[in-house]
């Protein structure tokens, strides 16, 4: 599918077309004079609703296709709203079998600043993973299938659309690995995965084994695999867009459980399929890295992805065990369910120790408690440093991945003491699960500037959303890439 900037909808030649339609203030709507035969009862203007016109003549041009999008009133609208109801029009023109797509952007504003989150949620709402669906001849149909899409701006916009096509690339890539099934994406799978996409996005990648684990001390990562028959492995992406410069200027951290059982403290059966999506942290860090280069990032940005998988056996981590990460703190395992948290302990005191980055962040599917919070609309920050954590909002803002800050009062570490080991791995039981998640991992982060970004809520649909297809949704890809650009 090609993108196009075209200056004025009078110079498209696509056969469809997407026209965004606002209200003025206090909701009152009249349809433009094309679509007189619109009435107000059939369309109102208000936000996401959809009217579908065929054989219309808007200006000088004629449209097979014109849908009338309801954008709502202007000055109540948001970026996120904006671009999620532009990606469910283009899914409904898709589905009508259009070719080529106009989508006329002139009364948007701030759009230059907003057209790489409307093409990038574009080019993932074309996306769905069929790998593994086979059918038989006489069941297969047509496909609808969009071979182009013209963004009508300024041509000034072109970069802008460019970059969203990007990023929505990546995104789509880290989508394809979160929806892998576990029997496919084991940990050495994703690693080999990690070295192939390397070769081709300019990055360094070394792959540590069980072996290399050992040496190092990462004996929290181990005890999390030590139940399963597949080894664990930590993928290790340096990107150097300043070469000039020998520091590094963030780690990104992802969470990588490619499957996860609970362990001896095992999940109910329901649902459990759902937890291939565990490793979702993980796959973001390797899908914003794999854009790095193609974007032009000027920063010194490496990326750490955790894979284990988490099984319970004879061989298991059990409760009561105290393991020692790899910066000598140890842990207190009082729910192997609790596992998350147990890998990123090894993987940031190991970012911290080998690459002393300006900046740390992690993102993980960490606690079931922040979808309890923040349903499927953001995933939570927690950070100390004020000015990050900003960072990272206006960047989630921008990208259309939303964050909402928690609180990381002090007082949130007591609850995960242990009275024999540095920290125990949960606290008290349905009690700010996400923040006691945060506070776990405060021994391991190093003290410096870091941010802990759990996105349990955010990592998968279970339904088609904002145009978005069922499965994963590479939450996380956008926002990095949006964030290391402003570094």
């Amino acid at each position: 599918m090609k993108f196009l900037q075209i200056s004025k909808l009078g110079e498209s030649n696509a056969d469809s077309c997407i026209i965004p339609l606002w209200q003025k203030k206090g909701g009152a709507f009249e349809p433009p004079a094309w679509a007189k035969e619109i009435s107000k009862g059939e369309f109102g203007g208000a936000s996401a609703q959809m009217a579908l016109l065929r054989n219309v003549k808007i200006g000088n041009k004629n449209f097979e296709k014109a849908l009338m999008l309801g954008m709502g009133e202007m000055q109540m609208a948001q970026a996120g709203a904006i671009v999620a109801n532009i990606a469910s029009a283009f899914c409904a023109l898709k589905q009508k079998f259009a070719s080529k797509i106009a989508i006329e952007l002139g009364e948007v504003s701030d759009v230059q600043k907003i057209l790489p989150a409307i093409a990038s949620q574009i080019k993932m709402a074309d996306y769905s993973f069929e790998k593994y669906i086979v059918k038989d001849e006489k069941d297969k149909q047509p496909k609808a299938q969009v071979q182009e899409v013209q963004f009508i701006c300024a041509p000034s916009c072109a970069a802008q659309i460019k970059r969203g096509e990007i990023i929505g690339n990546a995104a789509n890539y880290a989508r394809s690995l979160q929806n892998e099934p576990s029997n496919i994406a084991t940990p050495s799978y994703l690693a080999s995965r990690a070295k192939k996409m390397a070769g081709a996005s300019a990055l360094s990648c070394k792959v540590l084994g069980k072996k290399e684990l050992s040496k190092l001390g990462m004996n929290a990562m181990l005890a999390v695999a030590s139940g399963s028959a597949q080894e664990p492995a930590l993928a290790i992406l340096e990107y150097r867009g300043n070469p000039s410069k020998k520091g590094w200027d963030c780690a990104f951290v992802g969470k990588g459980v490619t499957f996860d059982s609970g362990g001896i403290s095992i999940k109910p059966s329901r649902a459990m399929d759902e937890m291939k999506f565990d490793k979702s942290g993980a796959c973001a860090v390797m899908g914003a890295m794999s854009a790095c280069k193609s974007l032009d990032i000027k920063k010194n940005i490496v990326g750490i992805c955790a894979f284990v998988e988490n099984m319970p056996s004879g061989t298991a981590y059990k409760p009561g065990d105290i393991v020692r990460a790899c910066n000598g703190k140890t842990i207190e395992v009082l729910n192997t369910d609790a596992e998350g948290r147990v890998v990123l302990a090894d993987a940031l005191a190991y970012a911290q120790k080998t690459y002393s980055p300006q900046i740390l962040i992690d993102i993980a599917t960490l606690t079931g408690a922040c979808v309890v919070a923040l349903g499927d609309l953001a995933a939570g920050i927690m950070c100390d440093d004020e000015k990050l954590c900003e960072k990272l909002i206006v960047s989630s803002n921008e990208s259309g991945e939303r964050l909402w800050p928690l609180p990381t009062w002090a007082e949130y570490d007591e609850k995960v003491k242990s009275e024999i080991a540095t920290v125990k791995n949960i606290g008290e039981s349905g009690i700010a699960g996400p923040i006691a998640g945060y506070s776990f991992l405060k021994p391991f982060a190093g003290g410096g500037k870091w941010a802990h970004i759990d996105i349990a809520g955010v990592n998968r649909l279970l339904k088609p959303k904002w145009g978005l297809s069922f499965g994963g949704t590479g939450f996380g890809v956008r926002l990095a890439l949006v964030f290391f650009s402003k570094l």
